[in-house]
């Protein structure tokens, strides 16, 4: 198989893959295959063979006459690894505050402004990322490289959830102004308040999440 084949079928897997997480394609959407080989102006094989690799990994279900379709959250797994990440998530915010520096908090304000700016030009797909991005510096200010690898993986294994700003748009800006009390906390070296506004924001998605797959 030929380097070029293969990173023509990286190519489309790594986009549709984006797509899915960033709920530009939604559970239950239909992937017309051969509109996406038009899109790349690709044939069909390197297309199929990305589809193939995602189904694979759960993001989409293939069936035989019907096609590919990008699978739906599951309800189950997302509630279990949201608990634990309420709690893992809100651990280790208090376990950072003392750390947490002036690079740090300038660095949160920095993405905050970021998410604030995407929202105002209605691209909601990106917040995801930038989200992540905020939370993660908080973590891993503090000095417990175990928990904070446990934390990350538990957004790896729930990436899928980074498009709740896509499917549930009211979360953006509630979760934006969210950060600016963190923030806040933060720079106030207030340990209980800063937990107790991480541990309700995760609360407050994870319940927006659960509404939004009980009314599809």
């Amino acid at each position: 198989m030929s380097l070029k084949f293969l990173t023509k079928n990286v190519a489309v897997y790594e986009a549709l893959r984006k797509d899915i997480i960033e709920g530009r394609l939604k559970p239950g959407q239909k992937i017309i295959m051969s509109d996406v080989a038009k899109e790349f102006g690709l044939s069909d094989i390197p297309v199929r063979e990305a589809v193939r690799r995602l189904e694979s990994e759960g993001y989409v279900h293939f069936t035989p006459h019907v096609g590919a379709v990008v699978s739906e959250l599951d309800e189950e797994k997302i509630f279990e690894l949201y608990i634990i990440r309420v709690e893992l998530e809100s651990l280790a915010t208090r376990l950072a505050v003392p750390h947490i520096t002036s690079r740090d908090i300038d660095f949160l304000i920095k993405k905050n402004h970021e998410m604030e700016l995407a929202i105002q030009a209605e691209k909601l797909d990106k917040l995801g990322a930038l989200n992540k991005d905020f939370h993660l510096r908080i973590y891993q200010a503090a000095p417990y490289p175990i928990l904070n690898q446990l934390i990350e993986d538990l957004w790896e294994k729930m990436e899928r959830t980074q498009c709740v700003f896509t499917f549930v748009p009211d979360r953006a800006v509630a979760s934006v102004e969210e950060h600016k009390k963190i923030i806040e906390a933060l720079k106030s070296r207030d340990t209980t308040l800063s937990e107790s506004l991480v541990k309700d924001q995760k609360s407050r998605t994870m319940a927006s999440l659960e509404r939004f797959i009980k009314e599809k």
